[in-house]
């Protein structure tokens, strides 16, 4: 069961992580609904499913709340339940996508948009479809970017990718965005945690 997440507006605009990605993208000419955004491709699907499931998860949360008070039985039992179908999910994903092909990347993110380092520059203004895969859940998200900065990078951390891209997530659908948002959180929680654990060890 995915954890709650802050749906204020404010901390959706401005809460922003450096995080490591898998991230792929191709230019497009405009904003048109995603290929098969309806009725999705097997790539796409295979792709996005863990991020379907969040979203039910997230639609069922207040009974689900409700069910799991009355009964520790029930929820360990949907727990399992959950467990099993991420193991599908993961497998699904597998069978169309070969992580071992798809390189990891440093960015910065936040629900509004995400900035990482590309081989080539990019047009400011220009139109994205971005496939974004969260890690370590491998939660994907298909959606459209626009380019709002493009700049070369003087001292890069990988000289195969000098330019630095900031783009701007257009036409995301609202599950992906309270995707983001719950895994920025989670990041976020983490950080803080292991920094109290380092204060307490220098501490001691």
């Amino acid at each position: 069961m995915e954890p709650s997440c802050d749906k204020n507006p404010e901390r959706r605009s401005f809460l922003r992580i450096a995080d490591q990605v898998i991230l792929k993208y191709r230019k497009v000419t405009d904003l048109q609904a995603l290929p098969g955004t309806e009725q999705p491709s097997p790539e796409i699907s295979s792709f996005t499913i863990k991020a379907r499931f969040f979203a039910i998860n997230q639609k069922l949360r207040p009974a689900r709340s409700k069910l799991e008070q009355h009964s520790r039985e029930l929820a360990a039992y949907l727990k399992a339940i959950d467990e099993k179908l991420d193991l599908l999910a993961d497998l699904a994903f597998e069978t169309e996508h070969d992580l071992i092909d798809m390189p990891i990347r440093q960015v910065s993110l936040s629900a509004g948009g995400t900035s990482f380092h590309a081989e080539k520059p990019l047009e400011l203004g220009s139109l994205l479809e971005l496939w974004l895969l969260l890690l370590p859940s491998h939660a994907g998200i298909v959606t459209y970017a626009k380019v709002v900065y493009c700049k070369r990078d003087q001292t890069p951390k990988d000289k195969r990718y000098p330019y630095k891209i900031g783009v701007e997530f257009k036409n995301m659908r609202e599950e992906d965005m309270d995707l983001i948002i719950c895994h920025v959180l989670r990041k976020e929680a983490d950080q803080r945690r292991r920094m109290a654990k380092k204060n307490m060890r220098d501490g001691a």
